[in-house]
Parts: structure tokens; C-alpha cells; sequence
């Protein structure tokens, strides 16, 4: 039925890692770059003067051409004819992606690049625990903690910001960072959903084409960001689709189609741990970008905080047998949830 999660369609699909790694490498340039971009298409108050509704429906316009393209140049499995069934399940993550993309410029206006991409790591909590929940898929022990670390390693970055918020000399500024932070979790959460779902889609048929199935998803992002903008009232009369753009909105727009399509890949040929490991390299390569390019200078306590989410994300996707006997066996006396994993191997 609709609601049915098979096993096979969380499984990776053909081709391995060889086919995996190109388009991970490309989410991950991708990804670092994309609040740079955001960043450096604000003007000198740090605001957008273009409108965040149409790059997002620029961007979908763009996918829908590169799919166009890719699908008839490709060898790829093509449809008979339209699936309304099918085709009704793609507004799911359609319509969270939406939300979602818009958030993005939103907490990029309120935080800068190396925490954006930092709070983004809190999204392998999320997808975790849907692994968990939704998909009934058991984690071990070690992922559970992983977890655990990856969220007080966020935390940790916004030590200082907690600290002046509690005390008596919060500033506007500071509330808007802490708004920045409730939204990145808001974010996270759909980022998640969106994934596992659309996840489910692009192998639950696998031999059909990935750029058919990135069509029917991009169809519905197209109308979604259409009614948005008209309702928000983001393209009145007068205005032109492009006003306030600079060149480097037009990279934001840029840099997100192709951001998505490298995702899809992602999700059909890897799956959603995948994404969330390039997110976790692409935080520690923006940070780098973020001190040359806006002379930024990270507190202590981002550093540490980088590397607690750096290791976090390596240990979440080690295998029990990659630790060594010694130490799978002391943790398995401890959890024994670890040693009912070890039995499956």
C-alpha cells in the first residue's frame, strides 16, 4: 500500500561505490558553497534584495530543464505514460522541500556559514531516529551515541550565545541568532522527512530513470514555489521575476538546482546517511572558506564543537567490526543491544 516502507527500498541501489562517490564529491562542493554564495548575495545590512520565493522557483525551473535534457540524452528507462498515483506521492517531499528551501535563506540572514553548516549536522539526529522509528531499521549502540555527541557538539557551539541571552545584556542581535537556531532545527526536521521519503520514491523503482523521477518531484516544486510567490505577494505587479538580483544570486539559484539534483543521486544510488556525512565535510570546508573570504574569526568553542560533530559523524558510520574486537566486545557487555547487532554480522 501507499504506506508501506519496503526493505528493498531503502537498500543501496546498483553500481557501488564508484557510482556513489562523483555525485557525493559534487553534494559536497555543492553543499559548502551554497551559504557562501547566500552570504555573499546579501547587501551591506546583511539582507536579500531579491526575493528568496523566486530564486527558489528559478532553481526548480532550472532542474526541470536539466532533467529534460538528461532524460532524452540518456539510455535510461522511460515511461510508458504518467502514473497519477505515483505521481500524487512525489507533493510529499515536494511540498517539505518547499518550506524548507525557503528556510534556508531565512537562518542564513540570522547566522553566518560555519554555524548554518554546523546546526545542519543536527539533521543525522533526525534522520537517525526515523531510521529507527519509521523505518524500524535498528541501530547499534555505538550509532546511539554518535547521536548523542552530535548533539552536544552542536550545542557547544552556541555556548557564548546562550550565556549573554541568560544574562542582562542580550541584544537584538543576539535574539536573532538564537531565532537562526530554533529555525536550523525546524530545518533540520523537514530536511529529514523530505529525505527519507523521497528516499523511499527514487528506489522503490529503481530501474526507472532517476531524471524521470527528479521530473515528477520538480513539477511539483515548481507549483508550490509558483502559488508561494504569488500569494506572499513576492512578484507583484511592476516587479520584474529578477529584480534585486546580483551575480551572485544568480550562483544561489545555480548552485541549488544543481544541489538538488546531486542529492537525488544521492538518496537513488547511496542513501541518506550518505548525505548527511557530505554535509558533515562541507561544514569543516566552509569553515576554512568562511575565514578567507569574510575574515571571520571562530570562537574556541566552534572549533571544539567541529571537531566533536566531525567525529561524530565517522563513528555513526563505522561498522561494529572496524573497532576492533577489544573494544566491540567491552561495549557489548555494556549495551546489549550492541551484542544482538554483532550476531547479525
Amino acid at each position: 500500500g501507499p504506506g508501506a516502507w519496503p526493505q528493498q527500498a531503502m537498500a543501496p541501489a546498483d553500481g557501488g561505490v564508484g557510482r556513489q562517490l562523483p555525485y557525493i564529491a559534487a553534494g559536497v562542493v555543492l553543499m559548502t558553497v551554497q551559504p557562501l554564495l547566500v552570504g555573499l548575495s546579501q547587501n551591506a545590512e546583511g539582507k536579500l534584495d531579491y526575493s528568496p520565493l523566486s530564486a527558489t522557483l528559478l532553481s526548480e525551473c532550472l532542474k526541470i530543464c536539466i532533467s529534460l535534457v538528461l532524460l532524452g540524452l540518456g539510455a535510461d528507462r522511460r515511461p510508458a505514460g504518467i502514473d497519477v498515483r505515483e505521481l500524487c506521492r512525489y507533493a510529499v517531499p515536494a511540498a517539505i522541500y518547499f518550506v524548507n528551501n525557503n528556510l534556508v535563506f531565512l537562518i542564513l540572514q540570522r547566522v553566518n556559514a560555519t554555524t548554518f553548516q554546523l546546526l545542519s549536522q543536527l539533521k543525522t539526529v533526525f534522520t537517525g531516529l526515523m531510521f529507527r522509528f519509521c523505518l524500524g531499521r535498528r541501530l547499534t549502540a555505538i550509532q546511539y551515541l554518535a547521536i548523542w555527541q552530535l548533539t552536544c557538539g552542536s550545542a557547544t557551539s552556541h555556548i557564548p550565545l546562550c550565556s549573554t541571552l541568560l544574562s542582562k545584556e542580550a541584544t537584538a542581535e543576539d535574539w536573532t541568532s538564537l531565532s537562526g537556531l530554533s529555525l536550523s532545527i525546524g530545518s533540520c526536521m523537514l530536511s529529514a522527512c523530505g529525505g527519507i521519503y523521497s528516499e523511499k520514491l527514487l528506489k522503490g523503482k529503481a530501474k526507472d530513470s532517476i531524471h524521470w523521477q527528479n521530473l515528477q518531484l520538480y513539477a511539483w516544486g515548481v507549483a508550490f514555489n509558483l502559488v508561494g510567490a504569488l500569494s506572499q505577494e513576492a512578484l507583484p505587479l511592476g516587479r520584474g521575476l529578477l529584480d534585486g538580483y546580483n551575480p551572485w544570486a544568480y550562483l544561489v539559484v545555480l548552485n541549488n538546482a544543481l544541489n538538488g539534483l546531486a542529492i537525488s543521486a544521492i538518496l537513488k544510488y547511496a542513501d541518506n546517511i550518505a548525505r548527511v556525512y557530505a554535509h558533515t565535510v562541507a561544514m569543516l570546508v566552509t569553515m576554512v572558506l568562511s575565514v578567507a573570504l569574510f575574515g571571520e574569526r571562530p570562537t574556541p568553542q566552534v572549533f571544539i564543537a567541529v571537531g566533536i560533530v566531525g567525529a561524530s559523524a565517522i563513528q555513526y558510520n563505522l561498522r561494529p567490526e572496524q573497532l576492533g574486537y577489544a573494544a566491540t566486545a567491552t561495549l557489548a557487555a555494556v549495551v546489549p543491544s550492541l551484542r544482538d547487532e554483532e550476531s547479525k554480522v
